[in-house]
Parts: C-alpha cells; sequence; structure tokens
C-alpha cells in the first residue's frame, strides 16, 4: 500500500478494512489469546486449561474465520478500486456508487460468515475457561513460578 499505484487502487476500498483487520485479528488477537491461555491456569492456581482439544478447535475456527473475513475484503476492495477506475467513453465513472456497493454484498456475506467463525471460537474460549475456573476449587496442584534469569 505504499506504492503509489496500488495506493491509487486500493484507496477508500475495503482492501484497506482487509488489511488492517489482517494485522488485527491475525495477529494482535491471536497472540493475545495465546497470551490469555497461558495465564489463566496461573490465575486460577491449576495446572492446566481444562482442555487442549478446546484450545485446538478455538485456534482453527479463529484461523478461518480471520482468513474468510480478510480474503473477502481484499477481493472486494480491488474490485471497488478496479470499478471506480473505470470509465465511459464521455469521460464519466461506468459504475454508480450504488452499483459498485452491490456487487461487494456477497462479500459481505462471507465477511459476516468469517466474522460469525470468529466469534464462535471466542465462545468456545469463554467455555473451555469458565470449565477452568470451575477446577480452580477443586485442584491440589501447585502452580510452579520460574525465578526471572540474572544477567
Amino acid at each position: 500500500m505504499s506504492i503509489k499505484t496500488v495506493n491509487a487502487l486500493s484507496h477508500y476500498t475495503d482492501w484497506t478494512i482487509g488489511h488492517v483487520h489482517a494485522g488485527a485479528l491475525g495477529w494482535v488477537a491471536m497472540i493475545s489469546i495465546g497470551a490469555l491461555y497461558c495465564l489463566f491456569p496461573r490465575l486460577f492456581g491449576v495446572e492446566k486449561m481444562y482442555s487442549t482439544r478446546l484450545i485446538e478447535w478455538h485456534f482453527w475456527t479463529s484461523t478461518i474465520g480471520t482468513v474468510l473475513y480478510i480474503v473477502a475484503m481484499w477481493i472486494a476492495g480491488v474490485m471497488q478500486g478496479l470499478m471506480w477506475r473505470t470509465f465511459n467513453e464521455d469521460g464519466t465513472l461506468r459504475y454508480t456508487f450504488s452499483e459498485v456497493l452491490q456487487f461487494t454484498y456477497p462479500y459481505y456475506g462471507l465477511r459476516l460468515l468469517g466474522g460469525m467463525i470468529f466469534t464462535a471460537g471466542m465462545f468456545i474460549m469463554l467455555y473451555n475457561v469458565y470449565k477452568t475456573w470451575q477446577m480452580a476449587g477443586r485442584s491440589t496442584a501447585e502452580v510452579r513460578i520460574v525465578e526471572p534469569a540474572h544477567a
């Protein structure tokens, strides 16, 4: 997007939204979720999470949801940019704004599906955290605290 010709095509399109969500969902959310899975057992005083299988399910639903979400936005964004660069012979725009918007509806549906899959993964995490919290009162395992390294 830092290349002028790419920016000219992607500016004001859903490509930019997909680009931002690739970082927000694909990097920030996944790293934060991983950190929470590491922290919850320590917070609740248990040895491990209730189910590693649920963690795997959460990972894959989040990954698939994110990919669907951002790919839909990238495709819609490129098509928006191309449609807004198409002119009639008299120099007027070939497609109206509403025609371009109508073209993106199927991609918004795919975006919705991706968001719903990602959200389903978050509910899997919520259930796993709840069950881990329930185990907290019954656990006799002592959580090992690692001493910090000295320079």
